[in-house]
């Protein structure tokens, strides 16, 4: 009898991909479902557990990063049950804010808080919390950009009030010696009250006539320049120096930190792949179709069309951007894990191997491989049985490249932990440095730097705004060594009184003290023993009244104390971190605020209170030992 054999059963199909098409309304949906079982939290707690976990599930079917809304929402739910007094259903809900956000600093720092309210002596728990609050906040580009322009703003506008002061400073320090001098200009029927209301007005012109702040303090310098040392009119020089890079500085502040309302935000938030974006996925569909998408939206609007199982769309995107860019690795990968989503075995094959090639760093490009290879032997079996150790192969080169990506497998031979497509297979993010690039704002950049030169130097042309207050700060400064040549007046170093041949004939040339004091410490016998102890009084009191005024100044405003005591380069610093802290302190919200909270401001003002009372404490002191001494 013939036997005859037996047909080969056929290999069943694996199981298909899930490439859910998942729309903003469905996921509006499942979070209105897990709000009104919150409500019912005292009633059924699990049903709001499960709602909850349906929110999880759902941003890994999305493969989004961050839910920020979500997050934000879930934190404010921990925060009314802490209220209630149910301190461990916040910590669980609280905790599931950090899963659905976990780049997010405002779901750390909420963290932080439910622990704290909880249990304060669990110092680790909520500190750790901490800790990745900041770290969050360091690589978050909304949170990090709007701190460093918090910080460049802060030092700028120390810088300005720090050159006003030091110049009022100075003023007081050695403006009677050049009202003194003024006086002789004139005839000797005007009095001093007069001709010192005429140096007023001269001096405030510049205000009158709206010239800015730099005109009035280079006013200022050029009248006080006669009297002040070296060091003095360096110092000056260099502030109003720097006075005139301020405007420029502001305008690039602005325009190479903005992010918010720039196309680099929009591609930002998509790029995490949170709700409320399809608007924004219109606008970059409709410029695609119409070939003026750019390369980055072209990358950004196919992943997130990958994210939500549209991988038709994202696939003609990412074609688009080949045109752009031919051969880009990233765009490749992408491509790529469309082209097997949508069932293609073949293709993908030299996509994730030419990408491979071309960027050895792209774990994705050597984990898509792995995947296809898993797929072509579940598929096509004996017929491509050498492809089989390359499974493993390929997912250890991507384990090598990002130990990461061991957590998207159950075992070692590369069995998939799920077969969403978002974690079956892993797309290539947008670089951040090419997101940042977008990160553009010229318009409001020229609006604040014209702003801030119209301010401090008036209707001046911006080239010219940026050199002459330097300029004319070193004339001014070089006007000062003339003091010597055109006798002006200087300080009795006894008793403060004006040393000049102008209203002291009988002075001698170089001398460091008026006649007065000459006759009474240099010479013998020459002044009588009453008029010696009224000299000395004075004295005493003249420098008793120094070091009064040395304190106070102190007192008010770190370094300026020293400032006046003669130490001009070192109060000057002093006065310059003084005014930042302060400073710090008054904009304690900040000039651009983030679009959720950030650290605390507990966290942000202590360790910048602490810096202000030790520099104002020792600054103090060390004033109190240069008196002394």
């Amino acid at each position: 009898m013939c036997i005859r054999d037996s047909p080969r059963a056929e290999r069943p199909p694996p199981p298909a991909i899930e490439a859910r098409d998942i729309s903003d309304a469905d996921l509006e949906l499942a979070w209105q479902v897990w709000r009104a079982a919150n409500e019912k939290t005292s009633t059924d707690f699990k049903g709001e557990q499960v709602a909850r976990q349906r929110l999880v599930e759902l941003k890994e079917a999305i493969g989004a990063t961050n839910m920020d809304t979500w997050a934000v929402g879930l934190l404010r739910a921990a925060e009314a049950h802490e209220a209630a007094g149910d301190s461990g259903g916040a910590v669980e809900i609280a905790t599931s804010a950090t899963l659905l956000a976990p780049d997010l600093p405002s779901t750390w720092v909420g963290l932080t808080r439910v622990y704290f309210r909880g249990d304060p002596s669990d110092f680790g728990r909520f500190l750790g919390s901490l800790k990745n609050a900041v770290v969050a906040q360091a690589s978050d580009p909304r949170f990090a950009r709007s701190a460093l322009t918090d910080l460049i703003t802060t030092l700028l506008f120390a810088l300005v009030i720090t050159t006003v002061v030091l110049l009022i400073v100075l003023a007081i320090r050695r403006g009677f010696y050049a009202l003194y001098d003024f006086h002789f200009i004139f005839p000797r029927v005007a009095s001093r009250w007069q001709t010192g209301a005429l140096l007023v007005v001269l001096l405030a012109l510049p205000v009158v006539f709206r010239l800015g702040l730099v005109p009035v303090l280079l006013t200022v310098f050029f009248a006080l320049a006669l009297y002040l040392t070296t060091v003095e009119r360096v110092v000056v020089a260099v502030l109003i120096g720097l006075l005139g890079g301020v405007p420029t500085v502001a305008g690039l502040v602005v325009e190479q930190l903005a992010f918010a309302g720039t196309r680099a935000e929009q591609l930002y938030l998509l790029e995490r792949g949170g709700t409320g974006l399809e608007p924004l996925v219109a606008e970059l569909t409709q410029l695609a179709s119409e070939d003026k998408a750019s390369y980055p939206e072209l990358m950004a609007l196919s992943r997130y069309q990958l994210r939500r199982g549209r991988a038709e769309a994202a696939a003609r995107a990412l074609r688009q951007a080949l045109n752009i860019i031919p051969n880009d690795p990233a765009a490749r990968v992408n491509l790529g894990m469309a082209m097997v989503i949508l069932g293609d075995l073949e293709n993908p094959r030299a996509l994730f191997e030419e990408a491979g090639k071309q960027d050895p760093t792209l774990a994705q490009a050597a984990y898509n491989l792995g995947r296809l290879y898993q797929r072509r032997v579940a598929t096509y079996g004996d017929k491509v049985s050498a492809e089989v150790d390359k499974i493993s192969q390929e997912l250890f080169t991507a384990r090598t490249i990002d130990p990461s990506y061991a957590q998207l497998s159950k075992d070692a031979d590369g069995t998939p932990r799920s077969l969403l497509a978002n974690v079956y297979l892993q797309s290539v993010p947008l670089p951040m440095r090419v997101i940042l690039a977008d990160a553009k704002a010229p318009d409001a950049a020229r609006r604040v730097k014209s702003q801030i030169l119209q301010l401090l130097m008036g209707e001046v042309d911006e080239t010219l705004a940026l050199v002459y207050p330097g300029l004319l700060a070193l004339l001014i400064f070089g006007f000062g060594f003339l003091s010597t040549t055109i006798h002006a007046a200087r300080p009795c170093n006894k008793c403060g009184r004006p040393v000049s041949k102008r209203g002291d004939p009988d002075v001698s040339v170089g001398s460091l003290m008026c006649t007065q004091c000459v006759n009474v410490f240099a010479k013998k016998n020459v002044a009588a023993p009453s008029l010696k102890v009224r000299k000395q009084l004075e004295v005493a009191r003249y420098q008793s009244r120094q070091e009064r005024t040395s304190s106070v100044l102190g007192f008010i405003c770190s370094g300026m104390g020293h400032v006046f005591a003669g130490f001009p380069a070192r109060g000057t610093l002093y006065g310059f971190v003084f005014i930042s802290l302060l400073t710090a302190l008054m904009l304690r919200n900040g000039v651009l605020r983030p679009p959720f909270e950030p650290l605390p401001l507990l966290v942000r003002l202590v360790p910048v209170g602490v810096a202000l009372v030790l520099l104002y404490v020792l600054t103090l002191r060390g004033l109190r030992k240069k008196q002394g001494g």
